[in-house]
């Protein structure tokens, strides 16, 4: 698809996005800008569809955009990303549409093939929910394709006077206002080198999946995603694995899996032993092609085999002693044969861990609701995070209470965790489950009150142990 670029998308900041697409004082620039596009083009057989541009409203410029490019070429398609209707191009586009509303898109399919022109934002450390999209693509017929924002980095390469290279981005020539590091959201860098996002999207689009049926049997599935060929130029190469040894490796030529197929797959597996053990797949292609060397990796899987069955050495009985309570106003103190765990009285968690005379607690265990930040969380944080001060929640004690019995104590802590001024957060309850034989065990859950329907960064515990 080649794109033409009309993108005015910054009139959305005056609340109309659509100012100069849909006034026909404009008409002259808009189709002058589709004629000399096609021409300079129109020889590039790779080229099946013309894109008119993109977050730039809708109005009459793009209706007579689309019938100047029809005049001059009507053997390609034509696209434009904010005609939702259907109006006059031939494929119907939006961007960046959350996965169930694209599902939703497949369910109850336009008459006219659908994309998604712009998905998976590759700024940082993106993309995410590769895989689901994927999912979503595959099942439904009427969706054709999609493009990943973006392929390559765009930073500037300098170089510190210890020659360090590094890449600049807006601000770095003392320019402001700019648009800041928003030039760094590829999938390869700035000196081509693939980023993390890449390695991931090869292995969601692989045209060649491998699937676990039973894996007990060594039985499994081999799917050939490609359009017109088999997978007779494929090799599947297994290896058994068990704590960083290699018990067994095997190929497999893949043959008669026709395109658009599937077909059950056998491999040997040998005797295990209790050890954690794991199956590796790998998927290359045999022959060299023009942009890969023979043997070149194509997909790789991962199957759990097998967990650790070894069996702890069990506590020795005549080592336990009945547990003890120390109690007093501001904590109280378990003590067991060789350990004693502290809680305080004014958090409800525990201050101090002690085992054979070695403190283990380094930090205070708590609930999290926040995490650092991504490129990608960008609009989250401003829009949702910093307004609603998720990033400063605060936890207070409401109830402290203790359980004994033969051979065990709870602590019970009941908290809230909430942001200052706002009236919603989390009700929280933590069971600490304390036994004779030095075991300590916590179980938190939660019930949340208040009106903040949006996502939240993360749900996470966080506590420090002594390593």
């Amino acid at each position: 698809m080649a794109e033409t670029d009309v993108e005015s998308h910054g009139f959305a900041n005056v609340g109309d996005i659509s100012r100069i697409t849909d006034d026909p004082q404009w008409e002259k620039v808009y189709v002058e800008r589709i004629v000399r596009h096609i021409h300079a083009q129109k020889n590039h057989p790779s080229i099946i569809i013309w894109s008119l541009g993109n977050e730039s409203g809708y109005g009459c410029n793009i209706r007579a955009m689309y019938h100047a490019a029809k005049a001059l070429d009507d053997t390609r398609l034509v696209h434009y990303e904010e005609d939702r209707d259907a109006e006059v191009v031939d494929i119907i586009s939006t961007m960046y549409t959350r996965v169930p509303l694209m599902n939703e898109f497949g369910e109850y399919p336009h008459p006219k093939p659908r994309i998604i022109c712009e998905y998976a934002h590759a700024m940082g450390n993106g993309p995410g929910g590769l895989t689901e999209y994927q999912n979503v693509f595959y099942k439904h017929d009427c969706i054709q394709g999609h493009y990943v924002w973006e392929w390559c980095d765009h930073g500037i390469q300098a170089q510190d006077d210890n020659g360090n290279v590094w890449y600049k981005f807006g601000g770095d020539y003392g320019d402001y206002p700019n648009n800041y590091n928003f030039c760094l959201d590829g999938l390869i860098y700035s000196d081509q080198t693939p980023r993390p996002g890449l390695k991931e999207y090869k292995q969601v689009i692989a045209p060649v999946k491998i699937h676990a049926l039973d894996l007990t049997r060594g039985e499994l599935k081999v799917e050939n995603k490609l359009w017109f060929t088999t997978l007779d130029d494929y090799t599947l190469h297994a290896e058994v694995r068990a704590e960083g040894e290699t018990l067994a490796t095997q190929q497999i030529k893949l043959r008669d899996v026709a395109p658009n197929s599937e077909a059950p797959l056998q491999i040997t597996l040998p005797q295990l032993d209790a050890r954690e053990t794991f199956l590796n797949i790998t998927v290359t292609k045999d022959s060299r092609t023009r942009y890969s060397e023979a043997g070149h990796s194509i997909a790789t899987y991962q199957f759990p085999l097998k967990e650790n069955t070894a069996q702890p050495v069990p506590f020795a009985p005549n080592n336990a002693r009945p547990l003890t309570l120390e109690d007093d106003r501001l904590s109280c103190t378990v003590r067991g044969y060789n350990f004693a765990i502290t809680f305080s009285k004014m958090s409800g968690k525990p201050t101090s861990w002690q085992v054979n005379g070695e403190s283990l607690l380094t930090r205070e265990p708590k609930i999290n609701f926040f995490k650092p930040m991504i490129d990608n969380h960008k609009q989250e944080y401003e829009g949702l995070w910093q307004p609603n001060h998720l990033q400063i929640m605060q936890e207070h004690l409401r109830d402290f209470a203790v359980e004994q019995s033969d051979g065990e104590v709870l602590i019970i802590s009941r908290t809230v965790i909430a942001p200052p001024v706002f009236d919603f957060g989390m009700r929280c309850t933590y069971i600490w489950r304390i036994t004779a034989d030095g075991q300590v065990n916590v179980a938190l859950s939660g019930e949340r009150y208040g009106d903040y329907p949006h996502i939240i960064p993360c749900i996470g515990f966080t506590m420090g142990i002594n390593g």
